[in-house]
């Protein structure tokens, strides 16, 4: 396989980032690009226009025009995975080649900065990526990426048929979350053990998450090992609306600010007392203050529970965060123990560019991707329909389940009640609404604003962002 890179200077563009701003809601500066092709030479026969062919010639089957797709993606790290997809994929149609361009190594803002400002000077890209659902709706709107029912329709098909989670956009899809990742909890084993505490149930609730964060502190001053940890996401905030409700957590399905709700003053006042009052949970103005690493912090062993994202599963066994404890895990915890098991999902959305030269094979590739492609990979649970959450689960972990609590990562992966919740509704300003959590939040949680005021400047100033943007 021929494999090449090239390099882009990085450059600040802060003309073209408000002017983008202004066009795609999204901003930045430029980062370095690579790109790597993943490449199988293909013979092409030349001919002049005066040249006869022979008459085996005239009679042999014309080839098929030879493309190359460019993949713009920040998944750099992913290099050896995504070029065993592209190999696979050019088996079965030997004219496609794909090239992966990379910007942003590894952060996904600082890629959206860069492509944006590509696709908006009409550069020639076929597939691109989005983080979020909100940054996927954004850019959709925009007419940054091709709408897919055509081709889907094409075939005789709808994107329902293929994946179990599709976000349309005003009635079109225009992405497909490929790489799907769920909220969980990580557990160290070993301290549950020492502590007497059984892996919880799939009915567990956020009462039983603060016991269990208590039991499980030991030690004082700069040697105290917290029970818990909740990172700096301003999005961390919606654990318990996601937890009481379906769908997108900044939101009702009215389109108004779920900021009132009993579950996110619930879950906003109990995590101040488990960081203030219990002292069982890593305190907020440590995490920004240290500018704590949520991974570090559970691979040193200086936490014992933490909620975050199945993309930390492929963690366990990455040696940069070697560690020697088993991780045993939970589901999101209940507010109440007969509630619905709802289970957020979040995924990389993967599209087709509005400035691709060949929109019908980019479409080929892009089901591919997130179809067998996840497979290939490894790394991420599967969006196909009918796939299973353990099998994919398994691939990502194989090798290292001498660090993992198999059992109970298979009972959470296969919970029979498992409902998926995603943002069907995602407004263009979510973004800014993100930003106000954010700051409104940290205000509260760091003991400088009542609870009361800061659900009540939420909603004033939310309002205001959603009136804006009528």
């Amino acid at each position: 396989m021929k494999k090449t890179r090239k390099t882009i200077t990085s450059v600040t563009l802060a003309i073209s980032m408000a002017a983008m701003l202004g066009a795609c809601s999204s901003g930045g500066s430029s980062t370095e690009g690579t790109a790597s092709p993943a490449q199988t030479d293909v013979s092409q026969a030349e001919s002049s226009p005066n040249s006869q062919p022979s008459s085996n010639q005239a009679s042999a089957p014309q080839e098929e025009e030879a493309v190359t797709l460019r993949f713009a993606s920040w998944q750099s790290n992913h290099d050896a995975g995504n070029q065993a997809v592209a190999d696979a994929f050019h088996e079965l149609h030997p004219n496609i080649t794909v090239q992966f361009d990379y910007y942003g190594d590894m952060n996904s803002k600082d890629y959206l900065q860069k492509v944006d400002i590509m696709l908006m000077g009409q550069e020639p890209i076929d597939l691109v990526m989005a983080p979020s659902f909100a940054d996927y709706v954004v850019r959709a709107e925009s007419g940054s990426y091709l709408g897919l029912n055509q081709f889907f329709q094409e075939e005789g098909l709808t994107a329902e048929d293929e994946f179990n989670v599709v976000v349309p956009v005003n009635e079109d899809v225009y992405g497909i979350p490929g790489e799907l990742k769920y909220n969980l909890v990580l557990i160290n084993k070993d301290m549950l053990d020492a502590a007497g505490l059984s892996v919880p149930s799939l009915d567990w609730t956020w009462e039983d998450y603060r016991s269990y964060a208590k039991a499980l502190t030991h030690g004082s001053g700069p040697d105290t090992v917290y029970g818990s940890y909740f990172h700096s996401w301003g999005s961390t905030n919606l654990y318990g609306i996601s937890s009481a409700k379906e769908g997108n957590s900044y939101f009702n399905s009215d389109g108004t600010l779920a900021f009132d709700s009993d579950a996110f003053r619930d879950f906003l006042q109990m995590r101040y007392d488990m960081e203030n009052v219990d002292l069982s949970s890593t305190p907020l103005a440590d995490v920004k203050a240290l500018n704590m690493n949520y991974r570090d912090q559970f691979f040193n062993g200086t936490i014992a529970m933490l909620p975050m994202g199945s993309f930390m599963f492929s963690d366990i066994g990455n040696e940069k965060y070697a560690h020697d404890f088993v991780t045993t895990f939970a589901r999101m915890p209940l507010w109440d123990s007969q509630d619905p098991h709802y289970n957020t999902v979040s995924g990389n959305f993967f599209a087709v560019a509005s400035t691709s030269q060949h929109p019908k094979e980019a479409y080929e590739f892009l089901k591919f991707w997130c179809q067998e492609g996840v497979s290939i990979k490894g790394m991420f649970i599967s969006n196909e329909k009918g796939a299973d959450k353990m099998e994919s689960t398994s691939r990502i972990v194989s090798g290292f389940e001498d660090l993992i609590d198999m059992d109970a990562l298979t009972v959470v992966m296969q919970d029979p009640d498992w409902v998926d919740s995603y943002e069907e509704f995602t407004p263009s300003y979510q973004s800014e609404i993100d930003s106000l959590l954010t700051e409104e939040t940290d205000i509260y949680l760091l003991g400088s604003q009542s609870l009361d005021d800061t659900i009540s400047n939420l909603m004033s100033r939310g309002n205001v962002i959603i009136e804006e943007n009528k």
